[in-house]
């Protein structure tokens, strides 16, 4: 008798089961996060912090770098299913302009000047995707 190990659940629009998103801590369906995902993007609500990087030998911080966060509250706050949401939706190259322009003017907002630098992560598939039309204002 063969068993397989792969799940028989029922997968959502985005490939996953309701377990794979609940191990997320979403618990919505791929049309609810479609929906959501949108409305960050459409609205522009990405935020950013700001990580100090300090020298070891003296504390002193010499950077910072940018880290995306969702709406606050939003199944998509976590950088995590943010991220898996846009790549499954094919909107990763958008969110990861919005999310480096916020970056950029979140840190000059804030005062961010020489001597310190600005650190973005950017995704591989949105690196040589040119600036969306809407942020170019």
């Amino acid at each position: 008798m063969r068993v397989s190990t792969r799940s028989a659940l029922p997968r959502d629009g985005f490939g996953r089961t309701a377990g794979e998103w609940d191990g997320l801590g979403l618990s919505r369906t791929a049309g609810q996060l479609v929906q959501e995902l949108d409305a960050i993007l459409s609205e522009r609500r990405v935020a950013c912090v700001y990580q100090p990087i300090v020298d070891l030998e003296t504390g002193a911080v010499v950077a910072y770098e940018a880290l995306a966060r969702g709406p606050r509250g939003s199944p998509l706050e976590h950088p995590e299913p943010l991220f898996e949401a846009s790549r499954r939706a094919g909107r990763m190259a958008e969110l990861d302009w919005l999310c480096r322009s916020t970056a950029a003017l979140g840190a000059v907002d804030g005062g961010l000047r020489a001597p310190w630098s600005l650190f973005m992560n950017v995704e591989p598939e949105a690196l040589y995707k040119p600036v969306p039309q809407e942020l170019r204002k």
